[in-house]
Formats: C-alpha cells, sequence, structure tokens
C-alpha cells in the first residue's frame, strides 16, 4: 500500500477469517506488513467473540466456514457493528454472487486465487470511503463554529442514553447552559470576540466532562448541554460547579452561566414522553438561575427547586 494512504487514513484494525490455516496467515502477515493491525478467526463464531472484545475497522472474510458462514457474519456484523466494513472472499464465485455479498452487507467482493496487490487496492478505496463517511458525518453532527456536536445529534444520544437507563436502572442527569448577558458581550466586544467566547467555552465543556461516556453539545446560540449518564445529583452537582468555575477564570465580564439540571425520569417506560420532560424540566431549571435568580446561578430541578450562587459569585 502507497505510504501516503496510510499517512493519510493511518493504520486499519482488521480482523481476518478463514478456517484455512495457511491463507488466513498469508493475509494477515501480508497486511501487517503494510503496516495495519491485524488479528485473526478461525471461523464466524470466533469473528463474532472477537468483535464482542475488541474495535475492529474492516473484517476480511472468507465464505465457506464451519460453524458460522462468511453471509451469517456479514450480516451479523451488519446488525450489531454497523461501523465496521466487511471484504468477504471466496473460491466459490458461482455459489456466491456478488450482489448477493453485498446486499447482506459487505462492502467488497474478492475471488481466490487473488494477487496481495489487488487485495490492497480493494482495502485502499474501502480506507477512502471510511474517512469520506467520517467528514461527512462530522458536517451533519458537529456544530462548525465550537466543533461540539449540533442539537440535531443532542437528540439522538439522549435518546439512546435514556433507553440505557429505562433498560438497566442507571442514573441520568442533562445540564441546560447558557451564558448570561451574552447579547451585551458581543455589543461591547465585537462579534469575533463572542465567537471566541463559544469556543472558549466549548474546550471548558470538553474538559469538564468524562471523554467517551459524557456529551457536550452546541444548542443553539449561546445556549449548550450536556448529557451525563451514570451520575447521581452530587456528582453532577460537580460538574456544573466546575464548568462555572473554569467560565469565571476567562474573567469575561459581563458574562457568566446560568446553569439548569435535571435527572431522567421514565414516565412509564414512554421514551420520547421522558426525554421531553426531562428537557422542559432542565430548561426550566436553567430559566429559572437566570431570569428569576438574575444568572450565574446553579438551579437542580427537584421537588423544591434547589438554586444556588456560582462559586465565583
Amino acid at each position: 500500500m502507497e505510504k501516503e494512504t496510510l499517512d493519510i487514513y493511518g493504520p486499519q484494525n482488521i480482523l481476518v477469517v478463514d478456517d484455512e490455516l495457511s491463507v488466513r496467515e498469508l493475509v494477515a502477515e501480508s497486511l501487517e506488513l503494510i503496516g495495519h493491525r491485524v488479528e485473526t478467526a478461525v471461523d464466524g463464531l470466533d469473528a463474532v467473540e472477537k468483535l464482542e472484545k475488541k474495535t475492529f475497522d474492516i473484517v476480511v472474510t472468507d465464505m465457506d466456514m464451519p460453524r458460522m458462514d462468511g453471509i451469517a457474519l456479514i450480516r451479523h456484523i451488519r446488525e450489531h457493528h454497523p461501523d465496521v466494513d466487511a471484504i468477504a472472499i471466496t473460491g466459490h464465485a458461482v455459489r456466491y454472487k456478488y450482489v448477493d455479498v453485498i446486499h447482506a452487507g459487505a462492502a467488497d467482493f474478492i475471488t481466490k486465487p487473488f494477487s496481495l496487490d489487488k487485495l490492497d487496492a480493494k482495502l485502499r478505496r474501502l480506507m477512502r470511503e471510511r474517512w469520506l463517511r467520517r467528514e461527512l458525518e462530522q458536517l451533519a453532527t458537529r456544530d462548525p463554529l465550537t466543533g461540539l456536536y449540533n442539537r440535531r445529534h443532542f437528540r439522538k444520544v439522549l435518546t439512546q442514553e435514556a433507553v440505557r437507563s429505562i433498560r438497566y436502572g442507571h442514573p441520568l442527569f442533562l445540564l441546560f447552559i447558557d451564558i448570561d448577558r451574552f447579547k451585551e458581550y458581543n455589543d461591547q466586544e465585537g462579534h469575533q470576540a463572542g465567537d471566541a467566547l463559544l469556543i472558549e467555552l466549548a474546550e471548558i465543556l470538553r474538559s469538564s466532562i468524562r471523554e467517551h461516556v459524557d456529551s457536550a453539545f452546541r444548542y443553539g446560540g449561546d445556549e449548550f448541554t450536556v448529557v451525563l449518564p451514570y451520575l447521581e445529583s452530587e456528582q453532577a452537582t460537580k460538574v456544573a460547579q466546575r464548568i462555572q468555575s473554569k467560565y469565571a477564570r476567562l474573567e469575561a465580564a459581563p458574562t457568566s452561566l446560568s446553569i439548569g439540571a435535571a435527572a431522567f425520569r421514565s414516565l412509564n417506560g414512554h421514551v420520547d414522553r421522558s426525554i421531553e420532560d426531562l428537557i422542559a424540566r432542565a430548561d426550566k431549571a436553567q430559566y429559572r438561575a437566570k431570569k428569576d435568580l438574575g444568572g450565574d446561578h446553579l438551579c437542580l430541578d427537584a421537588a423544591a427547586e434547589v438554586c444556588s450562587p456560582s462559586e465565583s459569585a
């Protein structure tokens, strides 16, 4: 593979699946020499187990295998690991038609005997496609100014976390965050400074939450949200206070942060209704912090809404 291809797209985590030891080892060693990270599986069931334990980018699989064949494995990957691409290998081109394998969910198809150059070319094409998909996903789910997830993706993530909360009974908190007197700051300092402040707040949110667990979003304008799974009220409060404290260090007068927090509650298992209820309560708590208390406060939605000034106040 051309060096610049790996430089652009990076080495891939590849799982090679084949019941023939000689083929499995030859393909794996060749891909490792190119620079990829490779593991092997002896058949479809072995591959399923490895996919559950480790993250792979691409699976290169034979079609004729005992216990679970390639078609069944590819269908499993499509259903349970949609971010993983599969390349099918077979010595029976008549039995397995290209269109059938692609309909099963494979990204490409190659017949035995094949040269490693041919496999290399298919991998390069697939890597370009994966990179392009990620770029398009970034455009669809990220706010272009701050780089945080956008409002559209917020609903998707919140739905996923709500379903998990209902299924497993773990706590889930939502923060609504608004910059107090942001328009005044814009008028005084200019819109370029206002944009810079939004970017700085986004960085504060990233540094204040758990990577790959919590999620931060630009909800719109100068309003942000944070989704905090697995946290109880005291822990969520500490996260909100940490955000306010870091923001205060920016000394971006006359601005401050108003934050509303609410815990998820399941309304008879109705996901959509439960989500709307959570958003409404977090938004109401944030409104109280901003409008009723004049800003620079944290309000927790509860039977008697608990509010406190920020530690910097």
